[in-house]
């Protein structure tokens, strides 16, 4: 059936909705559909953490206030939403908030079809044998899983009781109308930050914690500062993301035992598009990944990647077209490629138009978009 059939009511339930890639994913998905004439509902189980503007494309929000594991009365509570607004389908995006919607149903709520998108890394939510537990028991009631890389699907396989025909790919995607290059956006940001125009500004983004490797890209840049001293290039980086006081500490540590200079802390910021107009290049060495927005919205602005050869990071880097990949956890690496990068202003040039065609061919929200809808009319059948 194609994806204009039916106008439908979804349901978008996850734990909460505070800043991340889950979020972004959340949210262009939503707008997408919006704009196809589709009406998206959010609910969160325990909080929402998310301001008013961030809510604009959601016919409602509502929270459930969970108490516990086996809350029933908040699983009534979702089968009474469901009925009122009428949804079509509950879409899931973590092993917790699928587990919610399946006691409604093993309540004896009745509740629509559900299908989860397993957003997170390697080893959570799926490590140990509760987690385990937990999600063999939501399977047996849910229609399907989406995984953002093949890599991840392979892992979700190995780590649950699910067959391969179950799980469907789905990529990750930009908004390319808002993450597009911007010459005076670009300006505007180098000279809040006292940027020459003609300096190289290093990207990176991510939160703190060990498994994004902020501390990797910081060990990168201090090697590749010094090369591109020594052929009098300036360099800088720039951060955006932020962490708990102990991960912050930890990298404000680092910075000053390596002696770099030139390394900005920009924080998070609601307009990330605007950042990336003022890089030249993009720095992304997770340790643990599963598929990342933040590369699809890179490549959307015409950057060239330095990424790590984990999870689904080569599934949308092509190596010596649109970046560069090495090894997980390898400063030395990182700085070679970057360095290689940086010194070529044609190769630059070239990474970035490369990453943006592949952005626009495949990997923009109406792609996702579809991808999905064509997926719900499939479960819906």
């Amino acid at each position: 059936m194609p994806n204009t059939a039916k106008s439908l009511n979804i349901l978008q339930l996850t734990i909460s909705f505070e800043n991340g890639g889950r979020k972004e994913a959340i949210r262009n998905l939503a707008a997408g559909m919006q704009k196809s004439g589709h009406k998206v509902f959010l609910g969160c189980v325990f909080h929402l953490g998310a301001d008013e503007k961030d809510l604009a494309v959601f016919e409602d929000t509502v929270v459930f206030e969970r108490n516990k594991l086996f809350d029933l009365a908040a699983a009534k509570q979702l089968a009474q939403y469901c009925s009122l607004h009428k949804i079509d389908l509950i879409h899931t995006h973590d092993a917790g908030s699928l587990f919610f919607s399946s006691l409604a149903k093993f309540s004896c709520h009745k509740t629509p079809p559900q299908i989860m998108t397993f957003h997170r890394s390697l080893n959570f939510e799926t490590a140990n044998f509760k987690n385990k537990l937990r999600n063999m028991l939501s399977l047996l009631v849910t229609e399907g899983v989406i995984t953002v890389s093949n890599a991840r699907g392979r892992d979700f396989i190995a780590s649950n009781l699910i067959k391969p025909k179950r799980l469907q790919l789905i990529n990750l995607s930009a908004d390319i109308n808002r993450f597009t290059y911007n010459l005076a956006a670009r300006k505007r940001i180098r000279e809040t930050f006292s940027i020459k125009p003609t300096d190289i500004v290093c990207g990176a983004m991510g939160h703190f914690g060990l498994e994004k490797g902020i501390d990797v890209v910081i060990k990168a840049f201090a090697d590749l500062q010094q090369r591109l001293d020594k052929q009098s290039k300036t360099v800088h980086l720039m951060i955006l993301g932020k962490g708990n006081e102990k991960d912050t500490l930890r990298l404000q540590k680092l910075i000053s035992d390596l002696k770099v200079e030139r390394v900005i802390f920009a924080g998070f910021n609601p307009d990330p598009e605007s950042y990336f107009s003022a890089f030249d290049i993009f720095l992304h060495s997770p340790r643990e990944e599963n598929g990342a927005t933040v590369l699809f919205e890179a490549m959307a602005t015409g950057l060239p990647i330095v990424g790590s050869l984990i999870g689904g990071v080569p599934e949308a880097i092509i190596e010596g077209e649109t970046g560069l990949l090495v090894d997980s956890d390898s400063p030395k690496k990182m700085a070679d490629a970057a360095t290689k990068i940086i010194v070529n202003n044609e190769l630059r040039g070239l990474m970035g138009l490369e990453g943006f065609k592949r952005c626009y061919q495949n990997f923009t929200r109406e792609h996702y978009v579809n991808r999905h809808l064509d997926f719900y009319y499939q479960i819906l059948n």
